[in-house]
């Protein structure tokens, strides 16, 4: 057995660091809470749910939603190495250019910035740098107890990071004009540190507040292809 961690920021990087030698991804997120709509009163977020699979060697990648109280709202999309398809279905695909019969539209996506191999080409450097991140925090991230998750012992860490914390570490980042708490827990299995759960959670007070939960399995055989050509909008 790996010998046990108490240090928070330590597993917090180990856990990214965990991630260097994945294979493929699937990931489950379910978002619930409410949100003040303007002249609508409450909206309740439940039954919004997200699936993400990824294949990262083949550089293929699967997202969908499903949004029912967002006006019955879905989404899905697909990206096959530099070229993109997507669709939106329900009352808002007008309002970001979706085809309007419900087909995929195809796009190129440009090549990504950065260093995204740093953490597998220089993993001292990419935990030197996360820790870094980490002691910017104005509220350092927090070890709570250990807990199980599924058939897996896990470590449970917290941050919390409110919109004062946000301006206090950069001058760029936007004046709130209400009080706003993100909470942030990360569940990472103890066996290899990888994240089996994350945890989202949004409270901006009378305006609303919410918890966007995902779910992480890995190195399971996924399949991502593009669309049928009868799919694709011209």
């Amino acid at each position: 057995a790996a010998p046990a961690l108490s240090d928070p920021k330590d597993i917090l990087a180990k856990t990214v660091l965990s991630l260097k030698d994945v294979k493929t991804l699937q990931i489950k997120g379910d978002l619930t809470g409410t949100v003040q709509v303007p002249n609508s009163g409450a909206l309740d977020l439940k039954g919004t749910t997200a699936s993400l699979d990824a294949d990262i060697a083949a550089k293929t990648i699967h997202v969908t939603v499903s949004a029912p109280s967002f006006l019955g709202t879905t989404a899905e999309a697909i990206l096959i190495d530099k070229v993109a398809y997507y669709k939106l279905t329900g009352p808002l695909a007008g309002m970001v250019g979706a085809d309007a019969t419900g087909k995929f539209k195809k796009v190129d996506v440009p090549e990504a910035s950065g260093d995204p191999g740093q953490i597998a080409s220089d993993p001292n450097k990419a935990i030197d740098e996360f820790k870094a991140q980490l002691d910017k925090l104005p509220t350092p991230p927090t070890k709570a107890a250990d807990e199980k998750c599924g058939d897996q012992d896990c470590y449970h860490i917290v941050l919390k990071v409110t919109d004062k914390d946000l301006a206090a570490m950069s001058s760029s980042a936007p004046d709130s004009t209400m009080p706003v708490t993100v909470t942030i827990d990360v569940w990472s299995r103890k066996n290899d540190l990888r994240p089996a759960k994350l945890a989202i959670g949004i409270d901006a007070g009378a305006q609303g507040s919410g918890t966007l939960t995902f779910t992480i399995t890995y190195d399971q055989a996924v399949s991502i292809s593009a669309p049928p050509a009868d799919q694709i909008a011209p």
